[in-house]
């Protein structure tokens, strides 16, 4: 046989093994595609959904856990605090429900281009979602990549996700709200009561400020100590506003509250609600322990609020912390700035004014 016979058939033989290769991937993927299109993501999910005892939540920068008490789910890294149960229901939900659409890459080199890398990949914009039982042990687990809204008017938003443990990436059917941010996971208010509600104030800061707020007419002004210096009224009006959409940004347990205590703030209010908070600061962060008791119509508003609240240190955002504990000197007017002497150029040696020339005579004088 000629070389040059041998080398065709070398090439046509290479050939007929490269798409032999090729057709036995694309009958793997079309069987991964044939077997798992429409299928649900987690078949044995809703079965095993009452076991589900921890979620966890991660992306690049955060992470964040549920664990299941009781019939509650709590936020173990900030004080057992009360997760919000529609949004942890309807995790489980869409997970239970999480259909697979269409195959897509199993090429890691793309996993980037689908937001699917790992969290802890540089740059990467995936959320991991792990539900587990009380032993460890994994029930569900996937990476939560881009959306695109679904293509059928008022259809279900679509997803592509990759399970764990597994290449091959999808797109799915599912509106999945997993964010590992504190914030969206608690109701953040805590009451919203008008400054013209607020009859009185009484404040003791450490060491041994002791600070009393009487409601006269249309403003609070300060009763004790009786003799002080000029307030900023506009100051004391900031303090009255203390309770306005006054809300929180993270918890802890109350025998656990960061930094150095720094006193005691009351607020009392028309409707006969009084509301008491231990004040420590950690930096520029104020953290307060909230007590709240009610006679009359407030008594309900009392119970609720420590029913939320109760064995709790809140971080208050700093703007609002700022009025909880001022001293007198804090309620003092802004200093004016001194008014700097008229600068006068002294006169420099030898620089006397010209006399002037004598004037001529007048003529027959």
């Amino acid at each position: 046989m000629k070389p040059r016979n041998s080398l065709v058939l070398l090439f046509l033989g290479a050939l007929a093994l490269a798409a032999g290769f090729f057709v036995q991937e694309n009958r793997e993927q079309a069987a991964i595609t044939t077997s798992a299109t429409g299928q649900l993501a987690f078949p044995d999910l809703a079965s095993r959904i009452a076991s589900v005892a921890r979620i966890e939540i991660a992306d690049h920068t955060k992470t964040l856990q549920l664990t299941r008490a009781g019939d509650r789910w709590v936020l173990p890294e900030h004080g057992d605090f009360p997760a919000l149960a529609a949004r942890a229901h309807a995790l489980l939900a869409a997970l239970t429900e999480l259909r697979l659409v269409e195959a897509r890459t199993s090429n890691p080199a793309d996993f980037a281009r689908l937001g699917l890398t790992a969290p802890d990949e540089p740059k990467s914009e995936a959320k991991q979602v792990r539900l587990l039982d009380d032993k460890g042990q994994v029930l569900a687990a996937l990476l939560i990549g881009h959306t695109r809204p679904s293509p059928e008017p008022g259809g279900t938003d679509q997803v592509f996700v990759r399970l764990q443990g597994q290449n091959q990436t999808w797109l799915a059917a599912a509106t999945i709200d997993a964010d590992p941010d504190f914030g969206g996971w608690i109701a953040r208010d805590i009451v919203n009561i008008g400054h013209d509600q607020v009859t009185g104030i009484t404040i003791d800061r450490l060491p041994n400020d002791h600070l009393v707020l009487t409601r006269q007419g249309d403003k609070l002004v300060v009763t004790v100590p009786a003799e002080h210096p000029v307030l900023d009224q506009f100051k004391i009006d900031g303090m009255a506003r203390g309770l306005e959409f006054l809300s929180f940004t993270d918890a802890r347990k109350a025998d656990a509250a960061p930094g150095q205590k720094r006193g005691h703030v009351a607020f009392t209010t028309a409707d006969g609600l009084t509301l008491a908070a231990d004040v420590s600061e950690e930096g520029n962060n104020t953290w307060a322990v909230l007590t709240a008791t009610g006679k009359d119509k407030a008594a309900a508003q009392a119970t609720e609020l420590n029913r939320k609240f109760s064995g709790f240190a809140l971080a208050i955002p700093s703007w609002q912390g700022k009025t909880l504990l001022p001293t007198l000197n804090d309620l003092k007017p802004p200093e004016k700035p001194a008014t700097p002497p008229i600068s006068v150029a002294p006169e420099a040696p030898g620089s006397e004014a010209p006399e002037s020339p004598a004037m001529p005579p007048m003529p027959g004088k």
